[in-house]
């Protein structure tokens, strides 16, 4: 894959396959987990929703494997107890299901094919993985161009405030982000662009990232 094709793409199960074995495994979670956020509307039980989210902090080390296994299960009994008749709530299932797989690390781009795949099939529209491509490129970036942060651009200020946009899933305020980090002296046009797009924003945005040093 291109740098001209990965910012264009409208096919995320392609981008999938340009990170096969890059590692970067908290982020293809995050990927899942993003997904299924899109489809949150549809998860009708509980234990679909809890799976979605201890999935996201077993990303974060926050949870055991132990836990998220567990809770994994009982995702499984939420997609078991669907109709599976192929309405839209069944494939949400499927997907919270598959993106709490606790072994997903060592499964790696296809659950998460499956997660983009079910989360497709739930809002029945195929306009979806476009949006899908977008989320991916907000939690990678653009992998053709890495960039760093100097050191000097993590105030408290700036980290206080990546740590609750993180935290909080509040996304309207990157564009504050963005404000912190000029007057801390950061003038990357690619970093403040971001904050200041329309998005889509997910957990796992590659400014926070990196501005909280997280991989």
């Amino acid at each position: 894959m291109t740098e001209a094709e990965w910012l264009t793409n409208t096919e995320p199960l392609s981008m999938l396959e340009y990170w096969r074995f890059r590692g970067r495994d908290r982020k293809l979670r995050l990927v899942g987990c993003a997904a299924c956020r899109r489809v949150w509307h549809l998860l009708h039980d509980d234990r679909s929703r809890q799976a979605v989210e201890e999935s996201e902090s077993f990303a974060d080390e926050q949870i055991s494997y132990w836990s998220l296994d567990r809770i994994s299960g009982k995702a499984e009994e939420a997609f078991e107890a669907t109709s599976n008749d192929g309405e839209s709530s069944d494939f949400a299932a499927a997907a919270a299901y598959a993106a709490s797989y606790a072994s997903l690390p060592d499964l790696g781009t296809e659950v998460v094919a499956q997660v983009l795949d079910a989360a497709t099939d739930a809002l029945v529209d195929r306009e979806e993985r476009s949006v899908q491509a977008s989320l991916i490129r907000d939690i990678f970036g653009n992998p053709f161009r890495p960039v760093a942060v100097d050191p000097l651009w993590r105030t408290a200020d700036v980290t206080a405030l990546a740590r609750g946009i993180y935290e909080d899933r509040a996304f309207d305020r990157l564009p504050l982000l963005a404000d912190a980090l000029m007057d801390a002296g950061c003038d990357h046009e690619e970093i403040l662009s971001h904050c200041r797009s329309e998005g889509p924003h997910v957990r796992g945005c590659w400014v926070v990232d990196l501005v909280l040093g997280k991989e």
